[in-house]
């Protein structure tokens, strides 16, 4: 049978539409299930009124100061004092950076003097760029800023430990009168403050200049209920929270519910990930592609997380207590890829909260960009929390503690593997602690209590204590736990 030219060419036109709609079809669900969308969301332009305040947010664990004679206080306040002055003592331009032995630095500030102690990294440089400090000579030889000083001894200097290399300097330059707030803020923070002493002093075989309260130490904290955030899907809708993840794709997104609970939500073919937990977290993964990595400096980094917990929700509670957060640790290159995990704490009334097991807030920078995220947020209930507060009382000696547990501590060190064998001496384990803490402990047991505790950090390891009583209430490995 014989087909007409012009049959010929509408089937032709037909076959060459059919391969034009399919390869157009290809180029939608490439556009839809590709990354671009979510640059967005992690890209540079992020931008959110509610992100952390750089000033607010890279401060020191505590600040540390001397009023000689081997009597200390703990403060939480006044940085900004301590920036302030190295910013005008910088401004002379005469300054350099030299190299001190450890005794040296140590015989200095065992002299009324006052020091910033970071426990997280964070770079010399950073700090300088935040708060307006002048570029020093020598400063490339500094690192990671663990500890800053000032000796009320020297006019013209300032100290700097960096943990991280294990080593001191001390920042000289002219004497133009920078540190008069300095000296003060010394002799205010002796009235009325809690007093400390260091292991070497109470023990004299104990080699560890670590703080710890001496006497009678009150507080006024106590056990609070919280309550956790809920992020699971309910009545078939997703929670606002979920869907910021997606933007305006979610149409495209796989739903996946599990027994306990939890819902798990797939865009791309499982490239972005995002669980919405039953107990409360919310965590968002992202698989890197196959483009050169990014290089970010550590500000850089930390911008980028910022506003990425900005969009997400930031620190804001439903109902609860304003949680004011802090930065815990920050770890390079996180699972041997190039970048920065930071992780968050939050602190409730001035008292920090401590997590048994993770964290509020972690975020993962690699790449260039956002790729891990979870959060694990709690309510406290504000009449609650006033309704707990029966006022300052006597507490449980941060001293005896150790030495009433001291098998306790021993099985839990030789079990992490921190020490060799439980026979260890008290003197051998006290020159092991790196810090006495109090606050609020959010146990592992999810029964919604935070209890107030004594926290000892001993080899890496966080213990916990009740307050009161001093008795165990357990530890946390955080590294291994997170």
């Amino acid at each position: 049978m014989n087909v007409s030219k012009g049959t010929k060419l509408i089937e032709t036109i037909k076959s060459i539409l059919i391969v034009v709609l399919f390869l157009f079809t290809i180029l939608l669900l490439t556009l839809f299930w590709g990354s671009k969308p979510f640059q967005t969301l992690i890209g540079d332009e992020i931008q959110a009124a509610e992100a952390m305040a750089l000033h607010e947010t890279f401060q020191p664990d505590r600040i540390e100061v001397c009023f000689g004679g081997d009597s200390y206080t703990v403060i939480r306040e006044g940085f900004s004092v301590m920036a302030d002055c190295f910013r005008t003592f910088s401004a002379n331009k005469n300054l350099s950076i030299e190299e001190i032995a450890a005794e040296r630095y140590a015989e200095v500030m065992e002299q009324p003097s006052i020091k910033a102690v970071f426990d997280y990294y964070v770079p010399f440089s950073t700090i300088c760029e935040i708060y307006g400090i002048d570029r020093i000579a020598g400063a490339d030889s500094v690192d990671a800023l663990s500890e800053f000083g000032y000796s009320s001894i020297y006019d013209d200097r300032m100290y700097i430990f960096d943990k991280k290399t294990y080593k001191y300097f001390r920042v000289v330059g002219d004497s133009n009168n920078c540190f008069k707030a300095l000296v003060s803020q010394i002799a205010a923070a002796e009235s009325g403050s809690a007093t400390y002493v260091t292991l070497a002093y109470i023990g004299g075989e104990i080699d560890n200049r670590t703080l710890c309260p001496i006497s009678s130490f009150e507080s006024d904290i106590y056990d609070v209920p919280y309550y956790q955030e809920d992020h699971p899907e309910q009545a078939d809708r997703a929670s606002s929270a979920v869907r910021g993840f997606f933007s305006d794709n979610f149409d495209f997104v796989r739903r996946i519910e599990e027994e306990s609970g939890t819902v798990i939500y797939m865009y791309g073919y499982g490239r972005i990930v995002v669980i919405a937990r039953s107990d409360g977290t919310l965590e968002f993964k992202m698989e890197d592609d196959e483009r050169p990595a990014v290089q970010l400096k550590y500000l850089e980094a930390f911008e980028r997380a910022n506003a990425f917990i900005a969009v997400h929700g930031a620190f804001e509670t439903k109902n609860g207590v304003p949680l004011v957060p802090y930065i815990k640790e920050v770890i390079l290159n996180p699972d041997d890829k190039k970048g920065f995990r930071f992780i968050f704490g939050a602190s409730i009334n001035g008292s920090r909260i401590y997590y048994q097991a993770g964290a509020p807030v972690i975020v993962d920078v690699t790449g260039g960009k956002v790729t891990y995220y979870k959060r694990d947020m709690i309510n406290v209930d504000a009449v609650e929390l006033k309704s707990a507060d029966d006022g300052a009382r006597e507490v449980f000696s941060a001293i005896n503690i150790v030495a009433n547990n001291l098998e306790y501590i021993r099985s839990v060190l030789a079990k992490r593997r921190a020490i060799d064998n439980e026979g260890i001496s008290f003197e051998a384990l006290a020159e092991q602690i790196e810090c006495f803490d109090y606050g609020y402990l959010r146990p592992d047991n999810n029964e919604g209590i935070l209890e107030a505790s004594w926290i000892v950090t001993i080899s890496g390891i966080e213990f916990y204590f009740g307050l009161d009583d001093g008795y165990p209430r357990g530890y946390s490995s955080f590294r291994l736990r997170i």
